[in-house]
């Protein structure tokens, strides 16, 4: 009974470490919320260790296609860098517990990223620096089409 209850306590310490670290999606969106900067990107360039074992940051090069909201000054046309992390397959194997890893851009990727500025930049453009502000929900890949095309059709004058 005893190696039982054990079992038992240990299993729910295991569950309780694996939910508590995983964000709840109002979490998410209020990160989102309070990105410091949105923006429409381009991946230009990546960068990250050669030999990625467990976690790794991965560096972005990015142009800057539109500005949805900034609290820094960023122009359309300006490339950023942008710091993230991956996590190595090994350490997912081995039960990788945290919050939703970010995706691993290519260059040409094209899409919305939520960012904050980074606090280890350094040198003359440490205010083109930046990492991400949602942890894996941090890179959202534009929809097909112009997202902000909203148009109706109107009757001519004729026809009203």
């Amino acid at each position: 009974m005893r190696t039982t209850a054990i079992a038992v306590f240990g299993l729910l310490a295991i569950l309780a470490g694996k939910v508590g670290a995983v964000l709840p999606p109002d979490a998410v969106e209020g990160l989102k919320a309070d990105a410091q900067a949105v923006l429409e990107v381009k991946v230009l360039e990546v960068q990250t260790a050669a030999d990625p074992a467990g976690r790794f940051d991965v560096v972005y090069r990015m142009e800057v296609i539109s500005v949805l909201r900034a609290t820094t000054r960023v122009e359309p046309g300006e490339t950023i860098r942008v710091r993230s992390y991956g996590v190595s397959q090994a350490l997912l194997d081995r039960g990788f517990v945290g919050p939703k890893i970010p995706a691993l851009l290519e260059p040409g990727w094209i899409g919305t990223a939520y960012l904050d500025p980074d606090p280890q930049a350094s040198g003359a453009d440490a205010e083109r620096q930046f990492t991400i502000a949602a942890h894996g929900d941090s890179f959202v890949e534009l929809p097909p089409g112009p997202p902000s095309l909203k148009y109706s059709v109107m009757p001519s004058e004729g026809e009203q």
